[in-house]
């Protein structure tokens, strides 16, 4: 797929018995012709029109080949590639799931939430995170993103999109990852203080809502003041509704989006201990080549 306008100068050969240009209308006439010989028993149509099919059949496979070169290409574009230069931050986050067995019940883990979100953060300590497993918990990626771009030191902003609790038709509460999200901007305030803007209010959406999500990442694009080059979005959080929402909005050209690549154990959880680095998805070379 292509969204470069097509060169009115070129004649592409699948165009020539549906014409859109001069060029490919005069070639069509030609292929008119030759058939009209063809059928007349002409020994130059008969010549002609196995020429036509002859260069067409190379054509076509040209282009497959090409088709796969492009597509075996993307492997690369996407492994061999770091975002640099970013100034903005886009995260997907999901409900809070720590490892320890013991956390996993909402009675023992909701004080300790609610320790963590109301206290001061000059009154925070490393302790409180750690009693949350906040560093195995499925939090660590959204974690290592920011660390790895704050290092480079022209992070400015993060918007961290999280979905909201809601009940069903049947009355079963779902919870969403507002928590997260709060407890994720605490630790960040804690660990780099007023180093860059956290912005995680009214960025909820329904779970699910990939309109509703799309929606959202295209008002945090439009209106952060910066060029999209210089914000990159994270799907690695979220669900993989929400990570499809969020790169259907990386599209258009100059957007970009990034996952956290590192070893996972059996269950699919990041290992702290792994090596975790952000990794672009850059679409551009499929998107808008020739």
């Amino acid at each position: 797929m292509s969204l470069i306008p097509p060169d009115k100068h070129k004649v592409k050969i699948e165009n020539i018995i549906a014409p859109r240009t001069a060029l490919e209308f005069t070639a069509f006439v030609g292929l008119t012709v030759l058939i009209s010989l063809l059928t007349a028993g002409n020994i130059f149509g008969m010549g002609g029109v196995a020429l036509v099919g002859f260069v067409w059949w190379r054509v076509d496979r040209q282009s497959a080949k090409e088709r796969v070169r492009k597509l075996r290409n993307v492997g690369a574009i996407i492994a061999k590639e770091a975002p640099t230069g970013v100034r903005g931050l886009i995260l997907l986050l999901s409900p809070y799931s720590p490892r320890k067995p013991e956390l996993k019940n909402e009675s023992t883990v909701a004080p300790l939430f609610e320790s963590v979100i109301n206290a001061e953060i000059e009154k925070l300590t490393q302790e409180d995170f750690d009693k949350l497993d906040l560093f195995n918990s499925n939090l660590f990626p959204q974690i290592k993103a920011v660390e790895f771009h704050a290092s480079q030191g022209k992070l400015r902003d993060i918007w961290m999109i999280s979905t909201k609790s809601y009940e069903t038709k049947e009355g079963k509460k779902v919870k969403g990852s507002e928590d997260s999200a709060q407890i994720l901007s605490q630790y960040l305030q804690f660990q780099y203080g007023k180093s860059f803007d956290i912005n995680w209010q009214r960025l909820s959406v329904i779970d699910y809502d990939y309109k509703g999500l799309y929606e959202l990442a295209e008002k945090i694009f439009g209106d952060s003041g910066y060029k999209d080059d210089v914000i990159v979005a994270d799907i690695t959080g979220g669900t993989k509704m929400m990570s499809v929402a969020l790169a259907m909005a990386c599209i258009p050209p100059k957007r970009r989006m990034q996952y956290m690549d590192s070893q996972r154990d059996w269950e699919g959880n990041p290992l702290p201990a792994g090596d975790m680095q952000p990794i672009v998805i850059d679409v551009d070379p499929i998107l808008y080549s020739s």
